[in-house]
């Protein structure tokens, strides 16, 4: 749903700056007298990866997500046209308490235009040994690319050898990555990634004291600040 917001500018010839901003998918129709559009958007995070029930001797934890992508274009009125479709990536996943991996962030776009890709989730753990962060979403359309960062590995030690914290998910340009959880024992869900395509950290198990599921990416945002002209 676009919010608009509305302010003066100094630039030559340009009467108002008008910001559309969407966090669900839509349509984005330009403002009248629109002349140029600065467009971003911002992938989705992934999701963190869960981890299954660890032997009495092991510390374990799934893989981070990764950070969505960010992408910027600066558009004509001509090349927006009439309306251009918007698509805002939904949260990754998370990994269940199985051991699963994250669920990719999805990809926010503004038509063809203006891309940015979800970041990966992070892998699962069933007790095999550590296991992999996502990566950061990359591979975008845009003036302006920036790849997600890459969420940390899910690491697997022995319980008397080391605290370990759960795998942090990988920042976004527009949202930071889930806080890990621990290093107090215990099974831990991971944490949701922060504000706008930060990616969830992952599910924390200690000693046989149970499963845990990671923590969903954040959300995709896409925000259009447009230079008007009127007459």
């Amino acid at each position: 749903m676009a919010q608009g917001f509305t302010g003066s500018n100094d630039i030559i010839g340009i009467t108002d700056v008008v910001t559309q901003e969407f966090t669900t998918s839509g349509t984005y129709t330009p403002t009248a007298g629109m002349v140029y559009c600065e467009i971003e958007c911002q992938g989705g995070g992934g999701g963190g990866g869960g981890t299954n029930n660890s032997i009495s001797t092991i510390n374990q934890n799934g893989g981070g997500g990764g950070g969505g992508e960010y992408a910027r274009i600066v558009s004509s009125a001509a090349t927006i046209g009439t309306s251009q479709t918007v698509t805002v990536g939904a949260a990754g996943a998370a990994g269940l308490n199985t051991g699963t991996t994250g669920g990719t962030g999805g990809t926010s776009s503004v038509g063809t235009i203006c891309v940015a890709i979800g970041g990966s989730g992070g892998v699962g753990n069933t007790g095999a040994g550590a296991v992999n962060g996502g990566a950061g979403g990359t591979g975008g359309t845009g003036d302006l690319l920036s790849i997600g960062g890459g969420g940390a590995y899910g690491s697997f030690v022995a319980v008397a050898s080391a605290s370990i914290m759960s795998g942090q998910g990988g920042d976004s340009v527009l949202g930071k990555a889930a806080a890990e959880p621990g290093p107090t024992g215990g099974a831990i869900a991971g944490s949701q990634g922060q504000s706008w395509g930060g990616g969830g950290s992952s599910g924390h198990s200690y000693a046989n004291t149970g499963a845990a599921q990671g923590g969903q990416g954040g959300p995709g945002f896409i925000i259009i600040t447009e230079y008007i002209m009127t007459t």
